[in-house]
């Protein structure tokens, strides 16, 4: 039987909605929890060595800091994340390997060459390396299989589809992976993460895991989907379905008890999920901030922003362009 693992993401990508303060007590709670419910691999925060050490945040400045994160029994694996665009290469600070076991990095499209070479210097201090190249859709086939050949050369343990957007349906997520079991070395595994824009998360993970595959499948996941703007796949939705069809063993009792205490109280304050702007925004293919903007700043009807979405360029789609909003906005006002 393939070997599925859960990666959660609550103390990174849950994060981005709380600024990444969790308080110290929180967080390490959160950390702990995961690992007593048997959680596979927990993904504690973001390395960003423009930022100071905070005890209460999950954004720090180098690897050191979470080496220092300690809970009791530990038997899962514990990674980081670097986001390329935001991390100074210039003072690179990442020390060999302790207790962190691998770090993830997310890089854009015009990244690549850079971000590769960046993971090298990574990978010689003993890391596991995580590829997750920010919204795959961005590349065309052919750049896609260019992106993999890149990375057999370096092989990383584990590359990332990654549906920054959550843009793809089922037809389109399975022809990205058939292209990476197709020109991926057979040694590296491949990993998903996805957000929730068209609420095909969960279809679309249990459309991979079904996949007739020797590999090492990893599913990115968070708790009560915590995650930017559409959210994730929840942590204990995708815990549950691997129990029962996979003969998993993960506890969802202590998944359900750190939800109630610690994680629905942010809901209360901090928004998260599903929404029709970011089902908009999926469906058409955008970046969530353009309907965000046209919307409020604006004040311009959803449903004619569903309808106004459809002329933006497609170079312009992805990334959030406030100039090339306003200039849309204009011409529909005319």
């Amino acid at each position: 039987m393939k070997n599925i693992k859960l990666l959660d993401c609550t103390l990174r990508d849950g994060g981005s909605i709380n600024n990444f303060i969790f308080g110290s007590e929180a967080l390490i709670e959160i950390y702990q929890s995961l690992n007593d419910a048997k959680i596979d691999m927990i993904e504690l925060g973001f390395i960003d060595n423009n930022t100071i050490n905070d005890v209460n945040s999950t954004k720090k400045p180098s690897n050191s800091h979470f080496d220092e994160l300690k809970i009791h029994n530990k038997h899962c694996k514990t990674y980081a994340m670097i986001d390329f665009s935001k991390y100074d290469d210039n003072n690179f600070n990442i020390t060999k390997r302790k207790n962190l076991d691998g770090i993830r990095l997310m890089f854009k499209k015009e990244q690549l060459n850079d971000a590769i070479y960046f993971a090298k210097k990574i990978k010689e201090l003993d890391y596991e390396i995580s590829l997750n190249p920010v919204s795959i859709t961005r590349y065309t086939k052919e750049e896609f299989i260019d992106l993999i050949n890149k990375a057999n050369k370096l092989e990383p343990q584990f590359f990332y589809m990654v549906d920054t957007y959550g843009l793809m349906n089922e037809i389109e997520t399975l022809e990205y992976f058939n292209l990476l079991e197709k020109h991926l070395n057979k040694n590296i595994q491949i990993g998903y993460h996805v957000h929730d824009n068209l609420q095909l998360a969960f279809k679309n993970a249990i459309e991979i895991i079904n996949q007739k595959t020797t590999r090492e499948i990893i599913i990115d996941c968070s708790l009560f989907g915590m995650g930017k703007r559409a959210g994730n796949i929840k942590t204990e939705d995708i815990a549950n379905f691997l129990n029962k069809n996979f003969k998993k063993n993960y506890d969802i009792s202590i998944l359900e008890k750190i939800i109630q205490n610690k994680i629905k109280p942010l809901k209360s304050t901090y928004e998260w999920g599903f929404s029709q702007i970011h089902y908009i925004a999926g469906k058409n293919k955008c970046h969530s901030d353009y309907v965000t903007y046209l919307n409020k700043e604006k004040n311009i009807s959803l449903d004619e922003i569903d309808q106004l979405l459809k002329v933006f360029d497609e170079d312009k789609r992805l990334s959030f362009d406030a100039e090339y909003a306003n200039l849309i906005a204009r011409n529909f006002t005319k």
